[in-house]
């Protein structure tokens, strides 16, 4: 039975809807009390393309932004999230609710499931990868574990060389120190739920 009430709605926080993705990195950086250039020695990204990130010319590869929060110790859901509720018990987060960020340049849209909930620890996504889409040629690695069930269409998984082919339903969990990258290799979307622990996710 779902319970519903509309004092559960006047709860909900209001996202800060003027706040970019540069604007709230350069937040992170700044609330870390590093320089750019201190941002750029840690996370192995170019000074000159933190800067243009957080004055909103350039949107960051999934690569960089794995490199960019585990630097400020940020889950990277900086990336689609504008508002959490630090002290919040439960959320429900409805479809129209989730928060969106387009990754253009990958052909990829990630959805936010954990809009309104205090980070802890499960993050979750609904990645929407448009056909010959990838994660980049470089491997990724981040601390905690990974859990990719796909909804819908399929996509292979490369673990440290070892290909995996995941169809509608399949799920593959695994330890996010081995090295790891994704493709869409056919002619149609595939929709993931993408399920991440230790705070840090995409």
């Amino acid at each position: 039975m779902v319970k519903q009430t509309r004092r559960s709605a006047e709860r909900q926080p209001i996202a800060d809807a003027g706040e970019t993705l540069g604007e709230r990195l350069r937040r992170l950086r700044r609330d870390k009390g590093l320089s750019i250039a201190d941002l750029a020695k840690t996370s192995g990204v170019p000074a000159s393309t933190v800067s243009k990130i957080e004055n909103g010319l350039l949107n960051p590869s999934l690569v960089h932004a794995i490199n960019l929060a585990s630097a400020l110790d940020a889950n990277l859901g900086f990336l689609v999230d504008r508002s959490r509720t630090r002290h919040a018990r439960h959320a429900v987060v409805r479809s129209s609710q989730r928060g969106r960020r387009d990754f253009t340049e990958m052909g990829m849209v990630l959805e936010d499931l954990n809009i309104g909930f205090a980070p802890g620890v499960l993050e979750s996504r609904v990645g929407r990868i448009e056909a010959g889409a990838h994660s980049g040629l470089e491997y990724m690695t981040h601390p905690g574990e990974e859990l990719a069930h796909v909804l819908s269409g399929s996509v292979t998984y490369d673990l440290d060389g070892e290909e995996y082919l995941l169809g509608e339903g399949d799920t593959l969990h695994f330890k996010c120190d081995v090295p790891h990258r994704w493709a869409n290799p056919n002619d149609r979307e595939a929709v993931l739920l993408w399920v991440f622990s230790d705070g840090l996710s995409f």
